[in-house]
């Protein structure tokens, strides 16, 4: 076993990972309070509330730690910042110019993320978490891609998929807009509206894709296929080929809808993210036309926006507590205080009282200690 070094160095909060054991207490700027002891050992969920909620600048780490120490949760996440890190280097960044093919070395490296993927999300199931950490306003087509790739292996584990299909699902998603990079620079990273044309040709990156990939020869046809049909709609409205129901392939229809919801809940130049609960509601809302029910149903199961345990704020001010779920993930079973003082469980989805009550929101101090953990 190694033994961790002596001494300590000032990283910025922005160089932390997961795994970094700090050398002295963390203290809130302007304020003397504690935010993290001496001997803390970092993880992804301190590391983001340090950056974003308590904007502390640098943090004093050990300038070693013992790789021997790191638990299969922080080992995930050092998987995940290295597969960021390689989905740069064979993607690049969308403003520079169009590539023209897809090598062999760049398969072999899409291949090893693929692995790293799969074992980080099957070791841990904290992804909405992790996926807003890779969300930012220099949201490039790598970024989104991993993230969709996140989404899609988390939604194959809760349609029980083979492992062997789970690869072919996640290099596909991982590959899903390689297609982009094969587009003018000003189309892609254009902030405003598209012209019909600029639209149109955004609207080739399956086709694209497919092509850059099947010259590439390393691809099944089952991922070339879910590469070509992303945009396609289960009710045939989607393109390029307008297929509906089973005509699109199964992975396809799982990468469908992690690429929506993303597309949704990550930030734009143009517009505020939506919310969980708003998006959750939008993909239920197509399911069926825009989507394949079976595969929102397992989308929601693995993505529940109101966990049992979690406190809700009602629209008629009241705080509760989820105690189950329903068939509708934003309707929940919840146990709240009664206007006579007692306690009453009340069903927003089948009982027809509530029906025009709603949750507003988790309860910030629930939201808290979501956070804290």
């Amino acid at each position: 076993m190694a033994n961790a070094a002596s001494g300590s160095m000032k990283i910025k909060v922005e160089e932390l990972e997961s795994g970094m054991v700090t050398s002295e207490d963390v203290i809130e700027p302007g304020t003397e309070r504690v935010l993290l002891l001496k001997g803390t050992t970092l993880d992804s969920v301190m590391i983001f509330n340090l950056k974003e909620r308590y904007n502390v600048g640098e943090v004093s780490i050990k300038k070693a730690f013992s790789a021997a120490s790191i638990s299969e949760e922080m080992r995930a996440e050092i998987n995940i910042h290295e597969s960021l890190t390689t989905l740069k280097e064979v993607f690049g960044s969308d403003e520079q110019k169009p590539i023209t093919e897809f090598s062999k070395e760049a398969s072999k490296q899409i291949s090893n993320v693929t692995n790293e993927l799969i074992t980080s999300l099957y070791a841990d199931d904290n992804i909405l978490l992790k996926m807003h950490q890779l969300q930012s306003y220099d949201d490039y087509t790598y970024k989104h891609c991993l993230r969709v790739a996140m989404m899609s292996v988390t939604i194959g584990k809760s349609l029980d998929l083979p492992r062997k299909q789970m690869r072919d699902l996640c290099e596909a998603a991982l590959l899903h807009d390689i297609g982009k990079r094969t587009i003018d620079v000003d189309i892609i990273r254009k902030p405003g509206r598209l012209t019909d044309d600029e639209f149109l040709a955004i609207k080739k990156h399956p086709q694209n894709g497919y092509i850059l990939l099947r010259k590439n020869g390393s691809y099944s046809e089952e991922i070339l296929n879910a590469v070509l049909m992303h945009h396609e709609k289960y009710d045939g409205t989607g393109y390029p080929l307008g297929l509906k129901g089973n005509q699109i392939t199964y992975l396809a229809r799982i990468i469908t809808v992690a690429d929506v919801y993303d597309a949704l809940t990550s930030n734009r130049p143009y517009r505020q993210p939506w919310s969980v609960a708003e998006a959750e509601e939008f993909m239920m809302g197509g399911a069926n036309t825009h989507f394949d029910y079976d595969i929102i149903t397992a989308f929601l199961a693995a993505f529940a926006p109101f966990p049992v345990g979690s406190k809700v704020i009602l629209s008629d001010g009241r705080v509760g507590t989820v105690v189950s779920n329903t068939n509708n993930v934003l309707r929940p079973v919840i146990r709240v205080t009664s206007f006579m003082g007692g306690e009453e469980v009340i069903d927003l989805y089948n009982d027809f009282r509530y029906l025009t009550l709603s949750i507003k929101a988790l309860d910030k101090r629930d939201m808290e200690m979501i956070e804290a953990k």
